[in-house]
């Protein structure tokens, strides 16, 4: 299941979501706007109701915002264009490019002194890494934000912030931590009245329940959450409380009512569109296929969530489609297939769930623990010298987190290298065998239909010949008989014995038999092993059948008449054992 912090970070452009009069309003006060910077904000406000609704409509907007930003050189609007395309591209899953602008966004705040941007475009920066796996990233990001928001007295944001990293924890496994940052995040929206924060939380802390098997818990939150968000009409929030209720019905074993949840987001989804909660449900479906022993079906929707999640790089989700792979068609019997899938399972799973992962998260926990007391210290004690002592040792250990944190991450920055490099080699070794086997493949079809057409010449060529031979025999024997005999008998009748000599000459025979082995490979070794008393002639007629030629052809190469072809098929027949349903042909054609 996604956690719903994605959506809460994004409140940096406007106080919280608002029903759809707050988008009527929003157009009618761009209709009478002046061109200035106040239309600027007007657009960008636009862009941002409408991402998780109309993402194409926020992509507009921004585009209109930025263009008019930079005519009226307007710092700030270019900064919060840039953000809100970033949050296009991510709802899109381009990260790549949803980085890019948000680390523009986040240079132009710092640019202008905006603490608040800073601080946002920085916390949307870490919802990229956490939702490509990189939890250290982005636990990293959400504390240097969270200390920002809590210094200038942001309260909404810092709820968003510790709901973030209590998705970090829970990923890590950290459950009862995790739970700790959602009540703590849930507590803030409720004084604030963010009704739609709140539902958020009750997603993230059903999540944690469901793992926890306290499923009257989990489904009590998961339903909380979903009444929030069919009130909203928000199709995101709805397909992720599906998703939920599906998870906890499939751990409570029924089935059915998993499926009809898992079911019932994808329906929603059909509008919304969102390629990371189509994983989701996905993969649920493989689950509960794999329950009811639907192997088929299982397999499919688990492939499905494969493609998606390689697709959008989404490493959790690849890791869990793998192992559903690997289960189904382990026990279908495809052990070739299920090995692959169990070896990239366990691969993922390792780089996920590493031990240096494990401590970074944790010298990052001491880092943020850190850092809120040094806060509280300057908010209740701001006027008070702390003296150098005590100022030396809290800078002293701030920095020794800090070069630890850089070794760390140095160090995981240079095993990510060397993965990309491994990969890109693997993935170059894999193109080159590829080709080879193609061209290789490519010769020997090439090499087979040159051999077939080399056999097809020659066994013309010597139909041919034997045909002509034959007619010049014919001729001569007409004329020795019919004709007065003269000077020129003698060298007819020698004629005539020298073409009979012809016809029983094995050299033909040789050749033929060298073309024909060449595409027919061991043809007369299996034939002779199998029936060890064929004669030479009745191997040649089996050659003769087996490129299906007919009485007149075969007779022209054995120089024998037609029905002498047939009477040496019903007696081959006989040898070879055949009934009279049996086709001659099709045994031949089967050797």
């Amino acid at each position: 299941m996604k956690p719903y912090v994605y959506l809460l970070l994004f409140c940096s452009f406007v106080p919280h979501f608002v029903h759809s009069q707050r988008i009527d309003s929003l157009e009618t006060q761009l209709k009478k706007s002046p061109v200035d910077t106040g239309k600027v904000n007007l657009l960008i406000d636009l862009a941002m109701e409408y991402w998780s609704s109309a993402p194409e409509k926020t992509i507009a907007y921004s585009n209109e915002a930025l263009a008019l930003s930079e005519k009226l050189d307007y710092t700030r609007g270019m900064a919060r264009s840039y953000q809100s395309m970033g949050v296009y591209h991510w709802q899109k899953n381009n990260y790549p490019a949803s980085l890019d602008f948000y680390t523009k966004s986040r240079d132009l705040y710092e640019k202008i002194g905006d603490k608040k941007g800073f601080a946002s475009a920085i916390s949307n920066t870490g919802i990229v890494y956490g939702e490509q796996g990189n939890y250290g990233q982005a636990l990293e990001n959400y504390t240097q934000a969270i200390s920002i928001f809590r210094e200038i007295n942001d309260q909404s944001r810092v709820g968003s912030l510790l709901n973030s990293m209590g998705i970090i924890h829970k990923k890590q496994q950290n459950y009862d931590e995790s739970l700790s940052f959602y009540k703590q995040a849930q507590e803030i929206w409720k004084k604030l009245g963010d009704l739609k924060s709140v539902g958020g939380a009750h997603i993230n802390m059903a999540a944690i329940y469901n793992r926890q098997k306290k499923y009257a818990l989990a489904q009590q939150n998961a339903t909380e959450a979903l009444i929030i968000f069919e009130g909203f009409k928000d199709l995101n929030g709805q397909i992720i409380c599906r998703n939920d209720l599906g998870d906890i019905s499939f751990q409570m074993g029924d089935y059915e009512k998993a499926q009809a949840s898992y079911e019932k987001a994808l329906d929603l989804n059909r509008t919304f569109k969102s390629k990371r909660l189509m994983v989701t449900s996905y993969n649920g479906l493989g689950n509960v296929y794999h329950k009811l022993k639907q192997n088929n079906n299982a397999i499919v929707h688990f492939q499905k969530a494969y493609v998606l999640a390689d697709s959008l790089g989404l490493k959790p989700a690849l890791q869990l489609a793998s192992e559903g792979l690997s289960k189904v068609y382990g026990e279908t019997g495809n052990y070739a297939d299920a090995y692959r899938f169990q070896k990239l399972s366990s691969t993922l799973r390792d780089s996920l769930f590493n031990a240096e992962n494990a401590n970074k998260i944790a010298n990052l926990r001491v880092h943020y623990e850190s850092q809120k007391k040094e806060d509280e210290i300057k908010l209740l004690q701001k006027e008070k010298d702390l003296g150098y002592a005590t100022r030396n040792t809290v800078a002293v250990t701030l920095a020794a987190v800090i070069i630890l944190l850089a070794l760390a991450f140095n160090r995981q920055k240079l095993k990510q290298t060397k993965d990309r490099e491994l990969n890109h080699v693997q993935r170059q070794l894999a193109e080159t065998e590829i080709r080879n086997r193609i061209e290789k493949e490519e010769q020997l079809t090439a090499e087979l239909e040159f051999r077939n057409k080399a056999l097809t010449t020659h066994t013309l060529n010597l139909i041919q010949k034997n045909g002509i031979l034959e007619e010049i025999r014919s001729i001569v024997s007409t004329t020795l008989q019919n004709g007065k005999r003269d000077e020129n008998s003698p060298l007819l009748s020698k004629l005539l014995n020298l073409i009979d000599y012809s016809f029983t000459q094995d050299k033909d025979w040789e050749e033929f038999k060298m073309y024909f082995e060449g595409v027919h490979k061991d043809f007369f070794l299996k034939l002779k092993k199998e029936n060890p008393e064929l004669s030479g002639g009745e191997l040649r007629l089996c050659a003769l059948i087996r490129l299906n030629l007919n009485l007149k052809e075969a007779a022209a190469l054995l120089n024998i008449s037609p029905d002498s072809v047939k009477t040496a098929r019903h007696r081959l027949r006989k040898k070879l054992n055949l009934s009279e349903e049996s086709s001659l042909s099709d045994y031949l054609m089967a050797v």
